[in-house]
């Protein structure tokens, strides 16, 4: 049975990158042919294209800076947002790790309420990084922030039963559980609002309009067709760096785990010593 959900999980990651590097090949072939194109109008109207040479460059200026900057706001808000991501699940295992210390103080009876918080931490390392842990990739919802928050809230009914329990403990603990939520919350949130693919298209249809202009002005020798490639491979690795920014928790560029790793390691640790 592990053996095959490891291999139904490979199989959807290989999947999901292969459809982000069809993305960029299709983005890369696209703005390649566009040069192409204009080089064979350039070779059937040479004399048109001479005449209206200073026509297309300050048209392909304009469509060259419209591009660059719309451009380099994507992959800069895509940087940011991947790296609030990571400041989102510090927070979240900060979060955790202080309600454990405080279950903690009451060593016997947070035996319960501290197991119960391991299985959180590792639901959420299943949820966000299957690939690593063994599980199916799904689509996080607020459906598993529901399942999370039922047992946080499990935790704080068993820690109110705490001999000698004060009430700064157990407001303490409720505000943690209450940051846990709030920040699984936005994470949750900030998944869904991915750059909008529409938006992709129109930007990549002015690379290919600029690549265009491009060929039209070149005489089509073999160095001017190899740097239009070669600057079609650039901006198809844009449109890479884009999607995969916008999704941290799969490819290449992926929000680390090694904070959730650590956290579990020191529950395991602990576990094992107080089992000898």
């Amino acid at each position: 049975m592990a053996i095959v959900s490891f291999e139904v999980n490979f199989y959807l990651l290989w999947v999901r990158r292969m459809k982000i590097v069809g993305r960029c090949v299709a983005v890369a072939i696209c703005t390649f042919m566009c040069a192409i194109a204009g080089i064979w109008v350039h070779k059937l109207f040479p004399s048109q294209v001479h005449l209206s040479a200073e026509s297309v460059k300050s048209v392909s200026g304009l469509i060259g800076t419209l591009f660059a900057i719309v451009l380099g706001l994507l992959v800069s808000s895509s940087y940011a947002a991947f790296n609030a991501h990571q400041a989102d699940f510090n927070s979240l295992v900060s979060a955790l790790a202080n309600v454990d210390l405080l279950l903690k103080q009451f060593p016997g009876v947070s035996d319960v309420p501290r197991a119960l918080l391991k299985d959180v931490v590792v639901r959420l390392l299943k949820r966000y990084w299957p690939d690593e842990h063994g599980a199916h990739h799904a689509d996080v919802t607020y459906n598993h922030l529901s399942d999370d928050v039922k047992i946080i809230l499990k935790i704080n009914n068993i820690a109110e039963k705490f001999e000698n329990v004060t009430r700064d403990d157990l407001n303490a603990i409720r505000q943690f559980s209450t940051s846990f939520a709030t920040i699984q919350s936005n994470i949750i949130r900030s998944l869904s609002n991915l750059v909008p693919t529409l938006l992709l298209v129109v930007v990549f249809s002015w690379a290919c309009l600029l690549f265009f202009l491009y060929g039209s002005l070149s005489d089509g020798n073999i160095f001017a067709i190899l740097f239009l490639l070669l600057g079609s491979v650039a901006v198809a690795s844009a449109n890479f760096l884009i999607l995969e920014l916008t999704h941290p928790y799969q490819g290449i560029f992926k929000i680390s785990s090694a904070a959730f790793d650590l956290f579990l390691e020191a529950l395991d640790h602990e576990q094992a010593e107080q089992s000898e």
